[in-house]
């Protein structure tokens, strides 16, 4: 963490919609933040410019894919989290010498 601070080390960037959400087990390149992020957003006015739904969908929709991507990050922390431990349990010795 220190060479960090220092500028020993350049950090790499993350996106901020990555940032934001806190995401730790899936990495999003700055292109697919755009489409996530901004895609939603003229989704929604789109949708709303052509009467489909009503004016309220153009800031719930941002909202939900957020909630979407955050919930495939935990997803996938307990799916790594659990292979790890199925992996820790084939290599331990299955029967011990008395």
């Amino acid at each position: 963490m220190s060479e960090y601070r220092h500028g020993r080390v350049s950090r790499p960037s993350r996106p901020w919609y990555a940032r934001a959400l806190g995401l730790r087990h899936i990495y999003l390149s700055h292109p697919w933040c755009v489409v996530l992020f901004e895609g939603s957003i003229a989704l929604g006015l789109l949708m709303a410019l052509t009467e489909l739904v009503s004016w309220w969908v153009v800031p719930v929709l941002p909202l939900a894919v957020a909630a979407m991507v955050k919930a495939n990050d935990v997803i996938a922390g307990a799916v790594d989290r659990a292979g790890r431990r199925t992996k820790l349990r084939l290599t331990e010795p299955t029967s011990r010498a008395r």
